[in-house]
């Protein structure tokens, strides 16, 4: 079986750059709808960053215009640097900025001040999934999509419980009366 992460860096590497630069632009865009984050990207307006992905290699390189996130091909004023799969762990939350700088596997080049003040924007977003929903869906249909997530989620928690112990454990333990 095809792990996803090879997948993505085929994808990566046969596709030219400026559909990347166009899917992630278009991507990031409308997942900031309805985010804190949204409110906020305006503070790095006119603002040019790369993403150098070491070793696909590929640079993407985008401009943050009108609040929008934008494909550029000026020079950025800032460019992170690191492996595809530390650009993962950091898409997932599996490691921290701080750790993989300091660690050497992120390299930050050019405007230091611009670097911080993205990485802090985007350390400390967390994503509102429900405010997402409600800003892309008309009313009636964001009430439903919420509710069969809540469903999903409930009934994913339950069969986490289930896994980390038998049926022995999760039953009730009968009373020696009853016996």
């Amino acid at each position: 079986m095809l792990d996803a992460s090879h997948v993505f860096r085929l994808w990566l590497q046969l596709a030219p750059t400026e559909l990347h630069e166009r899917l992630f632009a278009l991507s990031l865009n409308h997942v900031l709808k309805g985010q804190a984050l949204s409110r906020r990207i305006h503070e790095l307006e006119g603002k040019r960053f790369r993403i150098a992905v070491q070793d696909v290699p590929i640079a993407l390189t985008f401009e943050v215009v009108a609040g929008k996130v934008a494909r550029t091909t000026r020079e950025p004023d800032v460019t992170f640097r690191a492996r595809l799969s530390d650009f993962i762990a950091l898409a997932k939350r599996d490691q921290d900025p701080d750790t993989l700088f300091f660690q050497r596997h992120l390299a930050v080049e050019g405007e230091t001040e611009t670097g911080l003040h993205l990485k802090n924007l985007l350390d400390g977003w967390e994503y509102d999934v429900s405010a997402h929903v409600c800003t892309v869906l008309p009313a009636p249909l964001a009430h439903v999509a919420l509710r069969i997530g809540a469903t999903v989620q409930a009934l994913h928690g339950l069969s986490q419980a289930r896994r980390r112990g038998s049926r022995r454990n999760i039953r009730p333990a009968r009373s020696s009366e009853a016996a």
